[in-house]
């Protein structure tokens, strides 16, 4: 689809009449390339988050630092056992992830996939029993 010139665009309010009255054929030229330049220099794409592009340098680099703190908290919280806070935290850098990083990156959906793997992990143990604790002793000690 060939692009419409500055008269053919203008036409409606004269503008068009204007330029090739007061410029002539070759200054018309002269200001619809230097139109098709300016056009060139904007690109207009749709964003679905516009949150995303919203953030700044610096907060980036406070958004990964605060995603690497969350996830490091969910590793001790798993050390510790306490299931329901690491879960939540894995929620959360789920979402920050979903939300401000590109969903369509490889490193992202790994990124994801890895989350949510841990997330399932998190809630399929379940605390080891004492009486299972002795048995494994028992049997680790052997006949001596």
């Amino acid at each position: 689809m060939p692009e419409p010139t500055i008269e053919a665009t203008a036409s409606a309010s004269g503008f068009g009449r204007w330029l090739s009255n007061e410029f002539g054929q070759a200054g018309r030229l002269v200001i619809e390339s230097a139109w098709a330049e300016i056009r060139s220099l904007v690109r207009i794409t749709r964003i679905d988050q516009p949150e995303a592009m919203l953030v700044a340098p610096e907060q980036a680099f406070f958004l990964k630092e605060n995603l690497k703190l969350r996830l490091l908290n969910a590793r001790l919280s798993l050390l510790a056992r306490q299931f329901d806070a690491a879960q939540g935290d894995l929620r959360w850098a789920q979402g920050a992830i979903e939300r401000y990083f590109d969903r369509s990156s490889k490193r992202t959906q790994i990124a994801l996939d890895l989350v949510a793997q841990v997330a399932q992990q998190a809630r399929q143990s379940t605390p080891a029993r004492p009486d299972d604790t002795f048995a494994a002793l028992a049997a680790a000690a052997g006949p001596r």
